[in-house]
């Protein structure tokens, strides 16, 4: 199953990529048994490559000046978000259960990390939450499959006061 999240950050990469990690492995070692969630760091200087036994988180720190202008762009036109950090996210779908779990209280540490803006998109048409201007988003207006996984009980994992709107109606979050 595959995820977006895109983020605002002033970080230097290098510094991201390492406060990336360390998340990471605050989340998922912290409170899991160890054998349980290995995470294992691919990285070198221009990609950022991280994998655990839920998921894996890849990000290209390299990327072009004029692909980042052109993906923000594209972010703040389509989703109002001014984001200017791309990371793929690659569940493994037998456990994606606790895995999605995991990543929602990776989200809320990111969520706490700055005030910029962040989305969370996955196959779908519409995000499944957003940030802007500090204030999170999530979206109501979802099918069968995504209400199983963003449920209020999921979401307070998030650890973050959001509200709740439907992402077609988007004059709601924009104003």
């Amino acid at each position: 199953m595959d995820f977006w999240l895109s983020i605002g950050s002033d970080l230097p990469r290098e510094v991201f990529r390492k406060l990336l990690y360390n998340m990471i492995c605050e989340v998922l070692v912290l409170e899991l048994n160890i054998y349980e969630a290995e995470v294992k760091d691919w990285s070198d200087t221009q990609h950022l490559s991280i994998g655990c036994t839920y998921f894996s988180i890849s990000i290209n720190l390299d990327d072009e000046e004029e692909y980042t202008e052109r993906y923000r762009k594209l972010n703040l036109e389509t989703y109002g978000v001014n984001t200017n950090v791309n990371i793929s996210i690659q569940f493994i779908s037998r456990t994606f259960d606790i895995g999605w779990l995991k990543f929602l209280e990776f989200i809320g540490k990111l969520l706490r990390l700055n005030e910029q803006d962040l989305v969370v998109e996955d196959d779908s048409s519409n995000p499944l939450l957003k940030r802007i201007k500090g204030s999170l988003f999530i979206n109501n207006n979802l099918d069968e499959h995504r209400i199983w996984y963003m449920t209020k009980e999921n979401l307070e994992l998030l650890n973050y006061p959001y509200e709740e709107v439907d992402f077609l109606k988007t004059s709601e979050v924009e104003e």
